[in-house]
């Protein structure tokens, strides 16, 4: 498991990068399997921090046995859509969060980041200075967000070895589409 929010909750995306790749050789993946894994994942959909993740239960495995099988139970609000939560972040990662594309390192690249606290408390970056405000789509129909990144994302800029290979993906796309196709399967 690597903490989104950077080794024991601290937001260093330096220190996240250790704990990528440590995470990722042990299960035999090289750095550019896993830069692909995490650029492509996060080319689709968002992270689910809409209030404080003490309010979701047990992990499924040691929830009552009525509740095994369903999922993490929350108590915030409904518990799903627009009240999930799971970890306390709260990142749409593009302006396309439905559809394949190179928006990720766009976003990623196209930015200078700050660290902020999501509505649950839980460290994120968000785009400097306003840059990009309204530009991410509310996936609720609320208006538009701003560009928001997780530590380890700003991994892939920050670590030289990442860095070398997600800034070729953004002037080669294509390349990208290959390696992740490999990678997932």
């Amino acid at each position: 498991y690597v903490n989104p929010e950077g080794p024991n909750g601290n937001p260093d995306p330096m220190a996240a990068a250790v704990d990528i790749r440590e995470t990722f050789r042990r299960m035999a993946m090289n750095d550019v399997e896993t830069a692909a894994l995490i650029v492509g994942g996060h080319t689709f959909g968002k992270t689910h921090g809409a209030g404080p993740a003490d309010l979701v239960g047990p992990e499924p495995e040691a929830a009552p046995l009525e509740q095994m099988g369903l999922g993490w139970k929350s108590s915030y609000g409904t518990g799903t859509g627009k009240d999930a939560i799971t970890t306390g972040i709260e990142v749409v990662w593009t302006n396309t969060p439905t559809k394949w594309d190179n928006s990720f390192l766009e976003i990623l690249y196209g930015y200078e980041w700050e660290l902020t606290k999501s509505p649950a408390g839980a460290w994120q970056y968000t785009a400097k200075d306003g840059a990009g405000a309204g530009t991410i789509p509310d996936p609720f129909g609320g208006p538009g967000r701003s560009p928001t990144m997780l530590a380890t994302d700003l991994s892939l800029r920050v670590d030289p070895i990442y860095e070398r290979i997600t800034r070729r993906w953004l002037e080669h796309p294509e390349e990208l589409a290959d390696e992740f196709a490999k990678a997932w399967y």
